[in-house]
């Protein structure tokens, strides 16, 4: 049976019940007074005694059948009234399943009706705030299943038109067009390790061992790894502020490190510089990366960190796109945070807000 016939005869039920049980003791104090009444007026002289005649018996039969009407109507109006209130509960109900079928059959924009402040208007209200999320994320999937088509699309018929013409003999095997078969497998590669990288951040698959991590000593040994590239672009790479200790997973701090100084070597035009800035803040360690490449477009603060963003619309290959996004969900792994702004004096900067170590902790 289904939510509003039960609706409808449980209050018809509890109708019902109140309007017999009330009748069942009106009618048992009322035959008991009645009698009374009755030979007491007969002139027996024993208001009390149990004699019954004839005109008590018609009365109580009048009793008994006003009795049987007033159960009847409070039948009737426990049906009717309670018909109406459970159509008026039951309706947002049917509307929620009515806009959960057509979102299942495609139409993503149906909403449930939200009527009043109760309860059910609240479900209603936080329905179609899971039915906006769940479309959000469905065009995220489907923007992320195309960027990653479109970044494997070039290398995989770049692989193939060069092996074709290897396997054709237009092409010679040799070292140098194998070096650069083998940096398009690399790329691969390295997008796949991204995507599995992200998405385990994201849902909080990563295993992280945070310990007292000196920042200073680490992003020392870091900016030495991009000392030749940044050299060889023109790039000056600095790093300043104290030994500073963060509560942070070593590998997962360099994975953010590394991709904020990929970016920031790759916008940044030749003769410029990169600062690594570590500072106290409150309960945080703060890590600056900042740059004097051309900076970032209004609104981009929070684009950048979305998955195969990039400010070219030519989308260049500079990496995988990803790296943002995955410093980002790392940062937010270990308990701190990833923003991004422009400088005044011109270029971009990021900064990274990581909990301090405990008190009494040493690096390992």
């Amino acid at each position: 049976m289904k939510l509003l016939p039960r609706l409808a005869l449980a209050m018809a039920l509890v109708a019902v019940s109140v309007a017999g049980l009330s009748g069942f003791l009106a009618y048992r104090v009322a035959a008991e007074h009645v009698g009374r009444a009755l030979a007491f007026s007969d002139g027996l002289g024993n208001p009390g005694a149990p004699r019954v005649g004839l005109r008590q018996q018609r009365l109580l039969q009048n009793l008994r059948s006003s009795l049987w009407i007033a159960v009847g109507g409070a039948l009737l109006l426990g049906l009717g009234v309670g018909t109406l209130l459970a159509r008026g509960l039951v309706r947002p109900v049917q509307q929620l399943a009515e806009a959960a079928e057509a979102y299942r059959q495609g139409d993503r924009r149906r909403r449930a009706r939200v009527v009043g402040q109760d309860e059910v208007a609240e479900v209603a209200r936080s329905f179609n705030l899971l039915l906006d999320t769940l479309e959000r994320k469905e065009a995220e999937e489907k923007r992320l299943f195309a960027d990653i088509a479109h970044d494997l699309r070039t290398p995989l018929t770049v692989l193939q038109a060069d092996l074709e013409a290897m396997e054709d003999g237009l092409m010679p095997c040799n070292p140098e067009n194998l070096r650069r078969l083998q940096e398009e497998v690399r790329f691969l590669a390295r997008l796949v390790e991204d995507i599995r990288l992200l998405t385990q951040a994201e849902e909080g698959a990563l295993r992280l061992s945070p310990t007292a991590l000196d920042l200073r000593a680490f992003s020392q040994r870091i900016l030495d790894r991009f000392h030749t590239r940044a050299e060889t672009k023109g790039v000056r790479l600095s790093l300043e502020g104290k030994a500073l200790l963060a509560w942070a997973d070593a590998e997962a701090f360099s994975r953010i490190l590394q991709n904020l100084l990929d970016n920031a070597v790759r916008h940044t035009p030749p003769g410029g510089r990169v600062e690594v800035a570590l500072e106290e803040e409150d309960r945080w360690a703060r890590v600056e990366v900042r740059d004097t490449g051309p900076g970032l477009r209004p609104g981009e603060e929070e684009k950048v960190f979305q998955r195969f963003y990039r400010g070219d619309p030519a989308r260049t290959r500079g990496g995988s796109g990803l790296g943002l996004a995955i410093a980002k969900a790392l940062a937010e792994a270990m308990g701190g945070r990833l923003e991004a702004a422009n400088r005044e004096e011109g270029g971009a900067v990021f900064a990274l807000r990581l909990p301090k170590a405990p008190e009494g902790q040493v690096p390992p």
